[in-house]
């Protein structure tokens, strides 16, 4: 791993853990993880974000964050990504926490750790 890569691995993990903070503050952290066959039905969904299977919310909790995590540790390269522009039509504006911290990890994905 270079030394990009590897500044942009260490602030999208520390990105991800704010999200979480965000999201718990703007009370959108899911209160309970979808069930097992939810969660497989998410996967292997073919609409983006899988809001067909789960709500936006649980699928940056439970699906998003986890599998990015995943790739933290294999140390992949971070694949280039827009999820703010989703966000913005799934969340409220009042989550402003959280659409502000998914536009700095798309800013990060996409090479711009600044």
């Amino acid at each position: 791993m270079n030394i990009t890569n590897s500044a942009c691995h260490i602030a999208l993990s520390k990105a991800l853990l704010q999200l979480e903070i965000d999201m718990q503050q703007d009370g959108i952290w899911p209160g309970a993880k979808p069930s097992e066959q939810d969660l497989k039905n998410a996967m292997e969904s073919a609409v983006p974000f899988a809001v067909d299977c789960l709500a936006f919310e649980s699928w940056l909790a439970f699906i998003f964050i986890p599998k990015m995590r995943i790739l933290l540790t294999q140390e992949k390269p971070l694949p280039p990504m827009q999820i703010t522009p989703a966000a913005q039509i799934y969340l409220s504006s009042a989550n402003h926490r959280t659409l502000s911290q998914l536009q700095r990890i798309d800013n990060i994905a996409n090479g711009d750790i600044g």
